[in-house]
């Protein structure tokens, strides 16, 4: 039979995940000759044999390809026979990793674990046992192309015996940039708060153990950053933590051996368990179980609670020796600033925190946080993405040209987009702090260097105030396209769910905070959108903001502002409100309503639910973001009586744009409040009369104008009864409903979304 030969283009996740090596052992398992080199986003393959080889070698790539691979495409083309006498592997050419897809970290895997806990390997006990399947890569990298040269392990020349594993194209160690042993890799060690050795490798891990029993607090340096760490079982020493950090109320996540001991504390249900097992190990956000075996604290006034299995070697040392333990895993940082990274920096900043530390030698290139996932209305839902699936591109559903998105300011992140890729980086926070914000240029020029993308056009915010608009203005000058908030949510949204480039929705944005273009706040918008264009069909009745900012940190101003013109002072004074300054705060918010001084209007779905939550008593004072929405969710999942309250809506303007009034829903639950109703009562038909009030003006609005798919994007759309709601009543009606899947719903889309704007040029504003 003649031999054959075909040439093979293979696009994805390709590099630094063992995929030659494979290729190599799966060549020579079918009798083929040929080669394989890497050309950075693309893999290229010539093979040469009998057809029938040819062909099985064909059906078993895609099959049978590493953990880590993602195959995009496989093109195959027949060439003419070259007469390779075999099989071999060509190094990378310069100058060929434009766009080169490094892979995310993900959590050691099953052979790497078995050698940790093997006496005879050489590689027990010890934490930095990593494989071509498993480990830090992201994380590592300081340029491209992603060779240990190039990456943080260069501090760590190879062993011999790693040197071979290393060179050889049939052990799975090969070309692994991470791989290291006792021998040659980096080292562990417990210091206390000063910064004194008190025991090094295996054993200090076994001492950080029993100060973690004993009710220590600690810092422990992993792959992207520090977590602090405490035993979540101590009510004692959750307190402690939340003393020390100044975060009274803010959910802590905590980690588990395995699925069986989270089943003491949370229920997790098909999807969350896929999620939680997963090998890129995210904060999953689970059900808090009824016989909850954790210190109370550890997420107070909430219905659930995040959690995350092991995912590196230190970790899985740690729950060995005390299976059963389940400990508190925070980000060693202040709310909105970056994680702690480095070693002194942790002695310093976390000093009065950590009791000890369990550090280690190894430089963290890039600052990559925890992932946070949950479950809405039966889908996985980002609330941050980061460690496991940073920098693993977005493929979009048409190209655009070289673009940049710089984000929101809170909960920001950067997007750099081109072709059919868009790069979305990791969390980066709030960048209001300087501290944020000079990481936030530090994220977008290194994503820059790793993709290779200069963008010809910038998107940012609105907002004039932001940093991140003044950073794409100094960058992209009159190429830099300012896009409004919460179309850059539907934009997101469109390109989430691989939408054509012709394509319309009618968007719907429920969040905090957007600047609009009337110079109001929006937060409840209705948008007619294109990839081009949108317009502004409905929204939420603007509700007055006394003090601004300050009726976000004291939801009790927003109650006030939001009945003042259906309650007298006398009425509203006798409402269980809370202010700090007590009555003198009262009638300073009142004066202002009254005078209309410093008082901001705003359509923010955010801000109703959040007066909700203050008038029913659930929360008083809002001490991290999203808390009164979030501990309302809480309440609602407890309801058993369930009253309607009035919907009423009104048109606005020549166009008669629809408008639902949100001042009803809340008096609503005023004249309900002290019957037979209970607070979670009333907070269940808040979010059930909200969402169907949303809906009804939605499913109006997609009928009068032609619109067949309706979607939903911003915070908001993390509360699952919401999202529930809308969805069910938006299906019923008939009508395709589209909610996000790989990227946030919350402000993480943002710079996404205005990569999109930018990178298609002709973005216009519609009717307002």
């Amino acid at each position: 039979m003649q031999n054959e030969s075909r040439l093979l283009h293979v696009t994805g996740t390709v590099q630094g995940v063992g995929f030659r090596p494979f290729i190599y052992q799966l060549a020579k398992a079918h009798r083929l000759s040929g080669y394989v080199k890497n050309l950075g986003n693309h893999v290229e393959i010539l093979i040469e044999g009998k057809r029938v080889n040819i062909q099985n070698f064909l059906s078993d790539l895609p099959e049978k390809k590493p953990p880590l691979a993602r195959v995009k495409e496989i093109a195959v083309n027949t060439v003419s026979f070259s007469g390779y006498p075999e099989f071999i592997i060509i190094h990378s050419e310069p100058g060929t990793f434009e766009n080169s897809i490094i892979p995310p970290d993900t959590a050691i895997c099953r052979d790497c674990r078995l050698e940790l806990f093997d006496p005879s390997s050489r590689y027990y006990h010890y934490p930095f046992t990593v494989c071509t399947n498993c480990g830090p890569r992201y994380t590592t990298v300081r340029t491209l192309p992603y060779d240990r040269e190039n990456t943080s392990m260069a501090d760590f020349p190879l062993c011999r015996e790693c040197e071979i594993e290393y060179t050889n194209p049939l052990n799975r160690r090969h070309h692994a940039q991470p791989v290291c042993c006792p021998k040659c890799g980096p080292e562990l060690w417990l210091s206390d708060s000063r910064g004194k050795v008190l025991a090094k490798n295996y054993e200090a891990i076994v001492t950080a153990s029993d100060l973690l029993q004993r009710g220590s607090i600690l810092s422990v340096k992993g792959f992207g950053g520090f977590h602090i760490a405490c035993n979540a079982r101590k009510e004692e020493s959750v307190q402690e933590l939340r003393r020390r950090l100044g975060r009274p109320e803010q959910p802590f996540a905590v980690m588990a051996k395995d699925t069986a001991v989270v089943e003491s504390f949370a229920e997790p249900e098909e999807e969350g368990r896929k999620c939680l097992m997963s090998p890129r190990r995210p904060i999953t956000v689970l059900p808090r179980s009824k016989d909850f075996k954790l210190a109370e604290s550890v997420s107070p006034g909430l219905h659930n609670i995040g959690v995350m299995l092991p995912y590196t070697g230190t970790q899985n040392l740690l729950f060995d020796l005390v299976p059963d333990s389940v400990y508190v895993m925070t980000s060693a940082n202040l709310p909105g600033r970056p994680m702690v990274v480095e070693n002194e920096e942790a002695l310093e900043k976390l000093k009065g925190v950590a009791d000890f530390h369990l550090l280690h030698n190894r430089v963290i290139a890039n600052r990559n946080d925890d992932t946070v996932i949950r479950v809405v209305s039966g889908h996985k839902a980002f609330i941050r993405r980061s460690r496991g699936f940073v920098p693993e591109p977005v493929e979009l559903p048409f190209k655009v040209e070289a673009s940049a998105g710089m984000g929101a300011e809170m909960n920001s992140t950067v997007t750099l987009a081109k072709g059919k890729l868009a790069y979305i980086s990791q969390y980066i926070g709030n960048t209001s702090h300087v501290e944020t914000f000079r990481y936030h240029s530090e994220v977008f020029e290194h994503l820059a260097r790793l993709t290779g993308i200069e963008p010809l056009n910038w998107g940012c915010d609105l907002h004039p105030a932001f940093n991140t608009t003044r950073f794409a203005m100094g960058k992209g000058g009159d190429k830099t396209l300012q896009v409004q908030h919460h179309y850059a949510h539907i934009l997101a949204l469109m390109a989430d769910n691989s939408l054509p480039v012709d394509s319309r929705i009618l968007g719907i944005a429920l969040d905090g905070a957007g600047y609009g273009r009337d110079g109001t706040v929006w937060g409840g918008e209705l948008l007619g959108s294109s990839y081009f264009g949108y317009e502004r069909l409905g929204h939420l009745l603007p509700q007055p903001m006394p003090g601004g900012d300050l009726a976000v940190k004291t939801p009790s101003r927003m109650v006030l502002g939001m009945l003042s013109g259906r309650l007298g002072e006398e009425e509203l004074e006798k409402l269980p409100l809370y202010f700090p300054l007590g009555k003198q705060e009262f009638s300073t918010v009142m004066q202002q309503l009254q005078r209309k001084i410093n008082v901001t209007m705003s359509s923010s779905a955010g801000r109703v639910l959040d007066a909700a939550a203050a008038l029913l008593g659930i929360c008083r004072v809002r001490t991290y973001e999203g808390e009164p929405a979030m501990k309302l969710e809480s309440a609602a999942k407890k309801s058993i009586h369930r009253p309607d309250l009035p919907l009423v809506f009104r048109n606005s303007g020549e166009s008669g744009t629809p408008v639902l009034d949100t001042t009803e829903l809340l008096l609503g639950v005023y004249e309900l409040s002290g019957g037979k109703y209970s607070p979670a009562d009333l907070a269940f038909a808040v979010e059930e009369n909200l969402a169907k009030g949303i809906s009804e003006i939605a499913i109006s609005l997609a009928t009068k104008y032609s619109f067949e798919k309706i979607g939903l994007s911003g915070g908001v759309a993390y509360n699952d009864h919401i999202t529930s709601c809308i969805a069910g009543t938006v299906k019923e009606a008939g009508f395709e409903f589209l909610v996000h899947r790989s990227v946030p719903c919350g402000d993480g889309c943002i710079s996404f979304g205005q990569s999109l704007a930018a990178g298609l040029g002709t973005y216009s504003e519609g009717t307002q």
